[in-house]
């Protein structure tokens, strides 16, 4: 069972969610609105939640459960302790390091440490939220006082293994170590501080101790959301950086929605931080493509598609999500038409149409096609004035009675496939060089830190670190060379019309895609995992690179070579994905 699973289950035990409530995951390039949509439609921009700000914020991905006849009642899972430790612990070792560097140039001050201490490399886990300004620059200042006695060590080392600057920071490395308890009392304190600030939060909940959840009602908004915040908000004084997972309900519904409105919201985290981590979609994503009933990808009009937007729509198409899926474009009173014109709606609309055609035309580049009509656009524009405008509720309001159709109309039959599974093969032939090809790029170009911290996350079993994304590559490189094998079955089991077979199809992609992101995790996760132990174990002089090639080495196996022998037992597997799938749409 995944990660995304376990926690759903955790979830339904503790509050599960209503039946015949349609789910709408919104997905969105930082920055891009997708939290600002979440707030009008919670109704509570006043309240200032969720929080907004221009860089990565949702970290902990939150569902909203929103209906007018359901009480306040909110549910948090927490991070595990292992977790929790791993992440400090990588705060402190980078900025043990870098503190070191420092100090060799005589360019340390206690204020860059405690900057080094506030976040995780990757900014997904932010110890400025919950630890005070000083109690950081106490901790940096206990860093500060270790350097003379680190120094001491990493020149001992230096002479007795007669290192060369390349291989310093193996040496600090190693140094560290030798003095790890210095580290492991700061590292002490650290979490002593969350579990203090989780306790005050959480009304005396220890975090390490008792039960991995939280949970809070009320009978008024007001007090319901100011609890909400400190348990989620992307600022000082709140302990979000330790929840994994949230689920809200309530009567979270602005008053110019329906009276009978009812949505389960999914707030998820951003497409991507920067260009390089948006390039693939996350496989993370994936899970919730297939577990909503809609998926709504937010642009930002002035410049849409300029980040990850045109990879997840390409993982949209590829993996036969197309019929969940809508376009909602944001910021559109922002478009400039001409030099020096008043631009209407109408023109600005046809100026995103531009922008949406650029894309539509890369993509069928890619043997990717987007066919999505009028009906699924959705244009909003003034979303931050004090009062929404009368063309964005009405928009916002087609949307939602979008949705709620889809989800209440009757399912098509499905009408069975047939597939000559000996050509898999010939398919698979190419995903096997595109994927060695691109890690062995990535690893020659990485700084063995991050590498380190890349294989730490495979350890942990997470599925990639910034725009490392083994188990997404696996996946994305598999489902673009079956797609045309999917997408032309050799015969029908029975006769359909092309709308039925092509509603057939989409739905074999949908539980394919869904079977092999398990399949991927399995494999590159689990099945390696002594690996991924082996390889992070490694210390000494030249264990950067050799943890380079152990790394090299486990994903070169992953997806073997064509001509090899271990591809036919790759591609028995993936058959077997394929016809397991194709049962399940039968059921």
């Amino acid at each position: 069972m995944s990660r995304f699973e376990e926690l759903h289950k955790r979830l339904e035990e503790l509050s599960p969610i209503p039946v015949n409530m349609p789910k709408l995951y919104l997905l969105g390039d930082t920055g891009a609105g997708k939290t600002t949509i979440v707030k009008r439609i919670l109704g509570t921009e006043e309240l200032k939640f969720p929080s907004v700000q221009q860089k990565r914020t949702t970290v902990a991905v939150t569902e909203y459960v929103l209906s007018r006849d359901l009480p306040y009642r909110a549910t948090y899972l927490f991070k595990t302790e292992g977790q929790i430790v791993a992440l400090v612990s990588e705060i402190l070792e980078i900025a043990t390091e870098n503190a070191y560097t420092r100090y060799r140039k005589n360019d340390l001050s206690t204020a860059t440490v405690a900057e080094d201490l506030e976040e995780t490399p990757d900014e997904r886990f932010r110890l400025r939220y919950i630890l005070t300004a000083e109690q950081l620059e106490e901790l940096a200042k206990e860093i500060v006082q270790f350097m003379p006695m680190l120094d001491a060590a990493v020149k001992t080392l230096c002479s007795d293994l007669q290192s060369n600057d390349e291989e310093l920071g193996v040496v600090v490395d190693i140094a560290v170590e030798q003095h790890k308890e210095v580290l492991a009392a700061i590292q002490t304190k650290i979490l002593d501080h969350i579990q203090a600030k989780v306790s005050e939060v959480c009304d005396g909940h220890r975090l390490f101790s008792d039960a991995d959840f939280y949970q809070h009602s009320s009978g008024a908004l007001e007090s319901f959301i100011e609890k909400a915040k400190l348990l989620l908000s992307s600022t000082k004084n709140s302990i979000s950086p330790v929840v994994e997972y949230a689920r809200l309900q309530g009567n979270l519904l602005a008053t110019w929605l329906p009276q009978n409105a009812e949505l389960v919201l999914i707030d998820g985290e951003g497409i991507g931080h920067d260009t390089r981590e948006a390039s693939r979609l996350s496989a993370r994503h994936l899970d919730y493509f297939h577990f909503a009933d809609s998926i709504g990808l937010v642009e930002e009009c002035k410049k849409p598609f300029a980040s990850g937007g045109k990879s997840a729509i390409e993982g949209v198409v590829r993996n036969g999500y197309l019929e969940k899926f809508s376009l909602i474009f944001t910021k559109l009173d922002e478009v400039e038409v001409g030099d020096g014109e008043d631009s209407n709606r109408e023109d600005q609309i046809r100026a995103v149409k531009k922008g949406l055609m650029n894309v539509k035309n890369a993509l069928k580049a890619d043997g990717a096609e987007l066919d999505i009509g009028a009906e699924r656009l959705y244009y909003l524009s003034n979303m931050n004035d004090s009062q929404l405008d009368t063309h964005s509720i009405s928009e916002a309001n087609r949307l939602l009675a979008s949705i709620k159709a889809r989800f209440e109309e009757a399912k098509p039959q499905f009408v069975q496939p047939s597939y000559d599974y000996e050509m898999l093969s010939s398919y698979l032939s190419k995903s096997s060089g595109s994927f060695t090809a691109k890690w062995n790029s990535m690893l020659s170009a990485k700084h063995w830190q991050t590498v380190k911290a890349f294989n730490r996350r495979m350890c942990w079993e997470w599925d990639e670190f910034r725009d490392m994304k083994p188990v997404s590559d696996f996946h994305s490189e598999v489902t673009k060379e079956l797609d045309y094998f999917i997408s032309h079955p050799k015969s029908w089991n029975e006769s359909a019309t092309p709308s039925l077979q092509q509603r057939s199809i989409a739905k074999v992609k949908q539980e394919f895609s869904k079977q092999l992101l398990t399949f991927a995790r399995i494999v590159i996760l689990n099945n390696y995992g002594d690996g991924w132990d082996d390889a992070m174990s490694l210390s000494g002089l030249g264990s950067a690179a050799i943890r380079k090639k152990q790394i090299h080495l486990i994903l070169e196996d992953v997806l073997p070579d064509h001509r090899k022998p271990e591809a036919i037992k790759m591609k028995d597997s993936i058959k077997q994905l394929l016809a397991s799938a194709i049962e399940v749409c039968k059921a």
